[in-house]
């Protein structure tokens, strides 16, 4: 389900604060509706909002986007997935790191912990696989579900945000994300990667989403997205033993079905 949320324009060309807090009182004048979209979405719990940030702030980091020769990301080339991602936010720039801390600030956090139903959730102060995304011509990402425990402290993973960059994305050009029950594709829904379009949807073994569609965009265009993940604290002694692995839907079915069993 589709959200449409309305934001002022903004007078002044210098970004400040008050650009990003408007978008948090968008979020929590409409939190009735946007809990109620959340719950009751198909195929899983997820929220799709349109024009929830000021389009000068998003253009703001769309234009620090580092290029690829001046940055040190990390490059998923494998049988499941090609795309670059940054490492955290760190060498982004410091328009783009203070957005990101302030997504992850408890002001934010409490307001989404009360559209998804879920309490303590806390923000990472690593990054650890958020920050920056993007794919090329040719990109795309294998259907999946995301790893729950966090590499490097008692964290569990339990909330995706992902808010597009793409200006004047041609949706024929693909990058669409896809998202499904884990064991059933008749299930699938998809939403294309608009600017300004925010999906929000929780990290679980079952909550299978990807970009299945190879790109087509022209060689001068990518797909970009910043990606805020939330998590919640679990206690040391039950670190190692909770949470689930990366999961792709390509893996034998009689393994993703053991592994779903024992969550």
């Amino acid at each position: 389900m589709t959200t449409n949320v309305s934001n002022a324009t903004t007078e002044n060309s210098l970004l400040d604060l008050t650009t990003f807090t408007q978008a948090l009182d968008s979020l929590r004048n409409d939190s009735d509706s946007l809990r109620q979209s959340y719950a009751t979405a198909k195929p899983y719990p997820h929220l799709v909002i349109d024009n929830l940030f000021q389009p000068e702030l998003l253009d703001r980091i769309a234009a620090d986007f580092p290029k690829p020769d001046q940055r040190d990301w990390l490059l998923w080339d494998t049988r499941n997935e090609l795309k670059s991602t940054s490492r955290g936010i760190e060498g982004l720039s410091t328009f783009t790191q203070m957005f990101s801390l302030w997504l992850n600030s408890v002001d934010v956090v409490k307001t989404i912990e009360s559209i998804v139903g879920i309490d303590n959730l806390v923000g990472d102060p690593l990054f650890h696989g958020a920050g920056l995304h993007e794919m090329h011509r040719d990109g795309w990402l294998a259907m999946h579900a995301d790893y729950t425990r966090h590499f490097s402290m008692p964290l569990m993973r339990r909330i995706n945000v992902l808010i597009y960059l793409n200006r004047d994305w041609d949706a024929s050009w693909g990058g669409e994300l896809a998202l499904q029950d884990a064991t059933n594709e008749d299930t699938r829904v998809s939403y294309p990667c608009y600017f300004n379009r925010t999906i929000i949807f929780p990290t679980t073994a079952q909550t299978f989403h990807g970009v299945p569609t190879h790109l087509s965009c022209p060689p001068d265009r990518s797909r970009k997205l910043l990606s805020i993940y939330y998590w919640s604290p679990i206690p040391m002694p039950l670190w190692s033993k909770v949470g689930t692995p990366l999961l792709w839907a390509s893996d034998n079915k009689n393994k993703v079905k053991r592994l779903l069993k024992g969550v």
